[in-house]
């Protein structure tokens, strides 16, 4: 149960997760509470072999959306409900003490505003009422910990997991992308993969960008990714790197676009509560090495100097440094995917976060599953 206004990172999450827990017999039916580009999501959860309802989401507080999600239960009857987001949380806690029904709720992220009243006490609330809690890292266990926002005993860590055989390049393909984006053979790539929204760091990448193209010309950055701050981010690029930066808009084939590219960048300040940076897994499981700032699971993810580089952030300095170190040496390049796609197969994979979210649902209910 959640609602989705697109395809971010926690919806990538579940198209991979939910697929997953059905293979694994799981009963799986999926409620979303659409607004603005959410069909888009139920079409791809859809194509992945999921059962969704859609209900349309309206105002923030709905009681239509939720008297139409208490029927959805009350006529599927499940043994647990799954709540993923702020608003699905909401929701979620309302339709579990209506229909008696347990909940679990993922927290993806550590949004300031729960910092906030009233948005702290709700916060309590879906803890108070949620049978259990999943925090996708660490970090947002800590904060969720810091804000007693869990209660003892209700919290597991369960980071994003990945299918390494879907992302793991083959033979040709890394050329083939590169073509389709119109790659030259000389040009290095930086990527980055992300909303354009504030705090994500773009506009700090686009300054390091002009530093490093000032020492290596053949230096591009390609940014895949729509949001609000779009106009402001395209006119910093052309004024900062006139024909050396590249706006993509929304790419759904997220693979392709990070086979094209030689390093992915996450740049993310710690004022935007990152909870995981699904894009940093995804190009270290496509054997691309990442530098990123300490926040999210980026600390948890990359090895400093192993399968990525770490630096501090909204810094455009220090971060040129970090590209510029890589688009000058192929073979780094090189060694560092290799031991990005290794730790992605060992330490992140879908296996193992399906396997964790099952131990869950066996605790909280029985088998047979609404999520």
């Amino acid at each position: 149960m959640q609602k989705a206004s697109g395809v971010n990172g926690a919806e990538r999450h579940l198209l991979t997760l939910l697929p997953a827990l059905a293979r694994r017999g799981f009963d799986v039916a999926a409620w979303v509470m659409v607004n603005d580009d959410g069909p888009s999501y139920v079409r791809q959860l859809r194509a992945a072999g999921a059962e969704v309802t859609s209900v349309a989401a309206g105002p923030d507080a709905n009681p239509v959306a939720a008297a139409r999600l208490v029927a959805q239960v009350r006529r599927h009857r499940p043994d647990l409900l799954h709540s993923h987001l702020v608003h699905g949380d909401v929701y979620g806690t309302a339709v579990a003490r209506v229909t008696g029904v347990p909940l679990v709720s993922s927290v993806h992220g550590c949004p300031a505003f729960l910092r906030r009243p009233p948005l702290r006490a709700v916060g309590r609330a879906v803890a108070r009422n949620a049978a259990h809690r999943i925090a996708i890292s660490t970090a947002v266990a800590s904060f969720l910990d810091e804000l007693g926002l869990a209660l003892p005993g209700r919290l597991t860590v369960i980071p994003y997991g990945i299918d390494q055989a879907r992302w793991a390049p083959q033979e040709g393909e890394v050329e083939a992308a590169r073509r389709s984006y119109g790659v030259g053979p000389d040009e290095v790539v930086v990527g980055v993969a992300s909303r354009l929204i504030a705090h994500k760091g773009h506009d700090v990448l686009v300054d390091a960008m002009a530093l490093v193209r000032a020492e290596h010309p053949h230096a591009r950055l390609m940014v895949a990714g729509t949001g609000p701050l779009e106009a402001a981010l395209v006119a910093q690029a052309r004024d900062r790197l006139g024909d050396g930066a590249r706006f993509l808009g929304f790419v759904d084939d997220v693979r392709t676009f990070m086979l094209a590219c030689d390093v992915i960048a996450f740049p993310t300040a710690p004022e935007f509560g990152e909870g995981f940076g699904l894009a940093a897994l995804e190009a270290m499981a496509a054997a691309r090495p990442v530098v990123g700032t300490p926040f999210g699971a980026i600390a948890d993810l990359v090895v400093d100097g192993e399968c990525g580089l770490i630096v501090p952030p909204n810094e455009p300095p220090a971060l040129a440094r970090a590209l510029a170190s890589l688009v000058a040496d192929g073979p780094r390049r090189a060694a560092m995917g290799e031991a990005a796609t290794a730790r992605a197969a060992t330490r992140f994979s879908l296996e193992a976060m399906v396997d964790a979210t099952a131990e869950v649902y066996r605790e909280v209910g029985p088998s047979r599953t609404g999520v």
